[in-house]
């Protein structure tokens, strides 16, 4: 008797352990599929078959305008890199006009799908991202549109990414709407690019939900006027499992948003609640207490326009295994205020009677009963308040984004 138990358990083991791996790599599918990709011409459209297909090396798209490449749906056409050889991303593009479309992209070795210096490119109803999920081995993103212009990326489903789901970095004119971003490092980020609108997404179950970010020794420099608006920013309390010492790293469990060393961005009709660290963060690169030799780089926040989000926070601890964790739990403990900023201006953005030129005010305005600090990183927290009144302003709201994309 023990011995049928011992013969039934391990069959079980078996077959679970073969259904959680990837099936085999198809060749003669493979091979067809990347000839579509070789021997693509403008205005192509490259249909993928329903099913799930199992492949080993990247497809690259390169320089062939104007591609569309369709599935059946985002969970009826699967392109499985779980055993994936050669190449960083499941997909690889540098070429205008791209259209990804109603299919998934799984599992890549390191990006899912990498977009670079391209113009005019949707990912539309897509699913992206790592079965294993907050593995530290996964892919740093998901979406990673790079050196872009004309970016959309909506309805998609991103998950597991080990740095941000949907990520769009040095880029403009850039929509990210729509979306269900989960179990990622960071939710959204967009990363020193110009004239970004973030909107009806759902952030959840990250470690940040949301990140406008502006980094130095970066080729395109001091990203601006972006909109987050309208979005479902809810429980983003996942341990962070990123990569030690980057940016993305150190960013504390349980994080709503942060915007840092940005200008021009308007953050509003939000819902952020339920985060264990801070709900809302405005805070400059200073605060990370890393060097930087760019001297291009404006390391400051300035028009930085918080108002009208509905916050609640969570009722966890605040996680102090990180930088900004420490930071924040060695001035307020494990109660952090719901909005946070470090109190940093550029000084050259001051009038010739010391105050602030109203278009680099940092206001927040209309957020219930958050409660407010600032925390005078600068003085190493001489003048700490939480005395909203010098914050409690309104500036003019940033221009929308408008795309010309089919």
């Amino acid at each position: 008797m023990k011995k049928i138990l011992f013969l039934a358990f391990a069959a079980v083991l078996v077959f679970t352990s073969c259904n959680n791996s990837a099936p085999k790599v198809d060749n003669d599918f493979e091979k067809q599929l990347q000839e579509k990709f070789i021997n693509a011409k403008e205005g192509d459209v490259i249909e993928l078959p329903e099913g799930t297909f199992s492949l080993s090396r990247s497809l690259i798209l390169d320089g062939i305008k104007n591609i569309t490449i369709r599935g059946k749906g985002k969970d009826k056409t699967v392109l499985s890199f779980k055993n994936q050889k050669d190449g960083a991303e499941g997909l690889r593009i540098t070429a205008d006009g791209v259209v990804m479309e109603d299919f998934a992209v799984l599992d890549a070795k390191g990006d899912c799908i990498k977009v670079q210096d391209a113009t005019n490119v949707i990912f539309r109803r897509m699913k992206m991202g790592w079965t294993s999920l907050h593995d530290t081995k996964n892919g740093s993103y998901s979406t990673y549109p790079v050196g872009c212009t004309n970016v959309l990326i909506e309805e998609c489903d991103v998950f597991g990414s080990s740095d941000a789901g949907v990520y769009v970095g040095q880029s403009k004119n850039i929509i990210v709407r729509k979306n269900n971003v989960h179990d990622n490092v960071a939710g959204i980020e967009i990363e020193n690019s110009t004239d970004a609108d973030v909107y009806e997404n759902v952030s959840t179950n990250n470690t940040g939900g949301v990140l406008i970010f502006d980094l130095p020794d970066l080729q395109k420099k001091n990203g601006s006027r972006c909109r987050v608006y309208n979005n479902k920013i809810v429980n983003n309390n996942v341990p962070n499992f990123g990569v030690k010492g980057t940016t993305v790293g150190e960013i504390p469990a349980g994080t709503g948003v942060i915007v840092m060393a940005t200008n021009q961005c308007e953050v509003f009709n939000n819902e952020i609640s339920g985060h264990n660290t801070v709900s809302g963060c405005v805070i400059s690169y200073m605060a990370l207490n890393k060097p930087y030799k760019d001297t291009i780089y404006d390391p400051y926040c300035g028009g930085i326009y918080f108002h009208d989000n509905k916050i609640a926070r969570g009722s966890g601890k605040t996680d102090q295994s990180v930088v900004f964790g420490k930071l924040f739990a060695a001035i307020f403990g494990d109660q952090v205020p719901d909005l946070v900023t470090d109190g940093a201006v550029n000084p050259v953005f001051h009038n010739a009677d010391g105050s602030l030129k109203e278009d680099q005010k940092i206001c927040f305005h209309n957020n219930g009963n958050a409660t407010f600090s600032n925390m005078d990183l600068l003085n190493k927290g001489k003048n700490r308040s939480s005395d909203i009144g010098k914050f409690s302003c309104t500036n003019a709201p940033v221009t929308e984004v408008k795309l010309n994309l089919p």
